[in-house]
């Protein structure tokens, strides 16, 4: 990572660009309800088609937020020893970085040491945190980032909490109707590849993180959503077998908001992707 970069500021300490015209407060928030409604009414559309892609095979395109340690099923009670975290921002040149890191409890070179890493908001939210904090160009870097950045050459070969966080105070996940993170599993031919139905990737929350701000101590609030990624072949739990490699796609919809503060939020969508190579490595 660069060490010139600058920490991104709030969106309190960047100019507001006064609007040309005094738009109400209700008037706003009956736009944004309409604009929300119909931008969650196409995802509803869109997870419906790649639904339909793998349904004649019998294989359900999960959502990501289903609950399967949370709710003790069968299979799905692994509780991970590593998180593997992505740390988005946009630098001071206007370019996006993506920086990969792994986390553990325990020394990174003997797996034996490592610690189970609770599935709770009271574990996850502080560690998400701390994580971005490292991870930030004032950070210590400890972990150190992968090799890997940008979202590439992402290979998963342990069960893990999958963890993406975004380093700018006005960039969000957009929220569904149903106040979950907005995220799609692409199951249709995308550049030439074909992702896999989702039956390994569940128990997600997302966070609204309290950062600090450069040059003071107040914070301000950045976006992230962890979920575990289970290393299934199935959706009866199985772990993936041996030598098997699945690659799955997923489109993440974000909502960026104007300089001005008043028109409705811009949504950006990135799709990454990652390959679960088999059999999962031990401890989880």
């Amino acid at each position: 990572m660069p060490t010139d970069l600058r920490e991104k500021p709030s969106a309190a300490e960047e100019p507001v660009i006064a609007p040309a015209a005094k738009v109400s407060a209700a008037r706003q928030s009956e736009g944004e309800a309409a604009v929300n409604w119909g931008l969650d009414f196409l995802i509803d559309q869109y997870r419906t088609r790649q639904n339909e892609f793998v349904r004649n095979a019998g294989a359900p395109n999960h959502d990501i937020f289903e609950p399967r340690l949370a709710a003790g099923t069968p299979g799905f009670t692994a509780v991970p020893h590593c998180m593997f975290f992505y740390y988005m921002r946009i630098d001071r040149d206007g370019r996006l970085r993506v920086a990969h890191y792994r986390y553990v409890d325990g020394d990174p070179a003997d797996p034996k040491t490592w610690q189970p890493i609770e599935y709770s908001r009271k574990r996850l939210e502080p560690l998400v945190q701390s994580l971005a904090r490292n991870a930030r160009p004032s950070g210590l870097k400890d972990p150190r980032p992968d090799a890997q950045e940008n979202f590439q050459g992402i290979v998963w070969k342990r069960k893990s909490y999958i963890a993406i966080f975004l380093d700018e105070a006005n960039w969000k996940f957009h929220k569904s109707s149903a106040q979950d993170a907005a995220v799609v599993f692409i199951t249709e031919p995308k550049n030439g590849k074909i992702g896999t139905e989702n039956h390994s990737f569940f128990d997600a929350m997302d966070f609204e993180i309290d950062m600090p701000i450069a040059g003071g101590p107040a914070t301000d609030k950045r976006s992230a959503i962890v979920f575990v990624n289970h290393m299934k072949g199935d959706d009866q739990g199985t772990d993936l077998g041996d030598g098997v490699e699945e690659l799955f796609q997923f489109k993440m919809f974000l909502d960026v908001a104007f300089a001005s503060g008043t028109a409705v939020p811009m949504t950006v969508i990135f799709d990454p992707d990652g390959t679960n190579m088999g059999p999962p490595q031990t401890p989880p």
